[in-house]
């Protein structure tokens, strides 16, 4: 599989006009909670000509796909900036719930201005992202459209946090199925990723059937599932680029898929698998140990096997998927992308 050192064409193609838009968007909003908002995002100083830090893969997905059915791209701009400003939000409160000090190499904002404030500076991006949706009646999309536009937004949220919910519980349990494992992330990463595609075939304004909305939505959630199993790898044999340590999610004892099918695996290590996982705190011995257990045990090649599972399973719909070779091939280019990607 190609390694990907630098952003895909799919990602850098919309980059500038996504930061633009989201830069406008954030900085248009002149309420006392403004300050905190820009912090967060990096824009204290209005004049400063800064990039957004962020991926930007929901609404470049978003953009992507409008601009596949031969809409217009601008019009999929406050849908791809509702989404991008939704997720977000969710990041600051994940932050904090999962006590993370770093973000993007940058410290959390909890950190910086406490607790309280990054609550209720995650929750005004959380409305600033409703309020986009309305913009779409600019370009021509109708009442009917908007209002299940924002339906659907606020439905993914939901999912959103009924996902992060799951992901939080599952820490005080000893074992977890792939299946349950599988449901959690389809709501917590699936559910938003899902939504930036079908708002991008929204915003396409282009008369869709069922069946091909259906398959439409299924390539976004299933992007979402191998998005988030990619992440999972990431957190455990990550490398510098992720600003994450190697080992981190062991050291949180997080039930992501790498720490699930070692606890499940029913190996010889069994007993040092729980002895770690049981402690109040886990350290540097601990984490190396439980690496090398997942070396012995096959691990990684058992997660790069699920998410190859998923990558063919992606491409056939890709196959059928209403658009152009050409657009395939991007559909195609942000599936190599999940797979190789390192940050």
């Amino acid at each position: 599989m190609e390694k990907f050192n630098k952003k895909p064409n799919f990602l850098t193609k919309y980059e500038v006009i996504i930061s633009d838009y989201l830069k406008s968007s954030v900085l248009s909003y002149d309420g006392d909670i403004s300050k905190y908002i820009n912090n967060y995002f990096g824009w204290e100083d209005k004049d400063l000509v800064n990039s957004y830090q962020g991926k930007a893969f929901r609404p470049a997905l978003c953009i992507a796909l409008c601009d596949s059915l031969s809409g217009d791209i601008n019009a999929a701009l406050p849908c791809s900036i509702s989404v991008e400003l939704v997720h977000n939000f969710s990041l600051i409160h994940d932050d904090i719930e999962d006590n993370d000090k770093l973000r993007r190499h940058k410290p959390t904002l909890w950190t910086i201005w406490g607790i309280p404030k990054a609550l209720i500076t995650g929750n005004s991006i959380l409305v600033l992202g409703n309020q986009k949706l309305e913009e779409l009646l600019e370009y021509g999309i109708s009442k009917e459209k908007l209002f299940f536009s924002q339906k659907l937004l606020t439905e993914s949220y939901l999912k959103m946090m009924e996902g992060q919910f799951l992901d939080i519980s599952f820490e005080k349990k000893s074992r977890i199925s792939e299946d349950e494992y599988l449901k959690m992330i389809g709501l917590k990463t699936g559910a938003l990723i899902e939504c930036s595609v079908i708002l991008g075939a929204i915003s396409s304004n282009k008369k869709l059937s069922n069946t091909e909305l259906q398959l439409i939505s299924d390539f976004g959630k299933d992007i979402g599932l191998l998005f988030q199993i990619r992440d999972d790898i990431l957190g455990v044999w990550g490398t510098d680029k992720t600003g994450k340590p190697v080992g981190g999610d062991i050291k949180k004892k997080k039930k992501s898929l790498p720490i699930i099918l070692t606890i499940n695996s029913n190996s010889a290590y069994e007993n040092e698998i729980n002895e770690i996982m049981e402690k109040n705190e886990i350290h540097e011995d601990d984490i190396k140990k439980f690496l090398y257990i997942m070396d012995k045990i096959d691990i990684k090649n058992k997660c790069d096997d699920i998410a190859e599972k998923y990558l063919s399973k992606i491409r056939n719909t890709i196959s059928n998927i209403p658009t152009s070779q050409e657009h395939k091939k991007t559909f195609n280019e942000i599936t190599n992308f999940l797979m190789s990607r390192e940050t």
